[in-house]
């Protein structure tokens, strides 16, 4: 029997949909202006342009929500310091504080999740450890989507996630931290929480050549879902 056409090319768009929702391909030429101008003259809309340029998720836009595929979604930013500045500066202009507050605010995000730091005297952020062995964090938001809905536990949760290269060495968690955070994951509906890989892949090698993480990477999560899933970033 000869499968009608039109449902051939809706089964083309939807594998489409499932294989490039959990990719982000993105142009550094949108935030090079914004990189140039002084941290301290960034305006909100620049800070979230920087935020969603490291931001990468699997989560399907609302309006193929039926033709959702996963039972979690996930939200990932990578927390180098680009991010951080945007995030730290977001939040001094919502804020209303002033610059004393985002000299020490800067400097204190950029040590504990990063290996840059920040002299305070001339507002240039530096590196601070040569070695890059502070590991590698990504701001993590996880949503369970299941349909209909179930908790979601993973006693050991942490131990299944990966960061990989591009050449497929893989590394993996350090540190996870945030609220309400445990060894294990229950996820009955929202988790935010900041997530530490380790630098160096499996044969003690460096999983990235730079000092901040600029470059092509995938996470993989295992064990939330029967099938892993694997969101992917990638410089054009």
């Amino acid at each position: 029997m000869r499968t009608p056409s039109n449902l051939i090319i809706l089964l083309l768009f939807v594998t489409f949909l499932a294989s490039c929702s959990s990719v982000s391909n993105v142009e550094k030429l949108t935030i090079v202006p914004i990189l140039e101008k002084n941290i301290t003259t960034w305006n909100l809309d620049e800070c979230n342009t920087i935020i969603e340029h490291y931001s990468s998720t699997n989560k399907i836009p609302e309006i193929f929500k039926t033709l959702r595929t996963n039972d979690v979604a996930i939200k990932v930013l990578s927390l180098n310091k680009n991010v951080i500045t945007a995030i730290v500066r977001k939040e001094i202009i919502e804020k209303r504080f002033d610059n004393n507050v985002f000299k020490y605010n800067l400097k204190e995000y950029l040590e504990e999740y990063s290996s840059y730091t920040l002299d305070t005297n001339i507002m240039k952020i530096e590196i601070a450890d040569s070695n890059y062995s502070s590991g590698i964090s990504f701001k993590l938001f996880l949503e369970n989507v299941t349909d209909p809905f179930e908790p979601i536990f993973l006693e050991d949760g942490y131990s299944y996630f990966f960061l990989e290269n591009q050449n497929g060495k893989f590394s993996r968690v350090n540190e996870v931290t945030g609220l309400y955070v445990e060894d294990y994951i229950q996820l009955d509906g929202y988790l935010n929480v900041v997530v530490t890989f380790s630098p160096f892949a499996s044969d003690g090698s460096r999983l990235f050549s730079s000092n901040d993480l600029d470059e092509n990477y995938k996470l993989i999560f295992n064990g939330l879902q029967k099938e892993p899933i694997v969101i992917e970033w990638k410089t054009k």
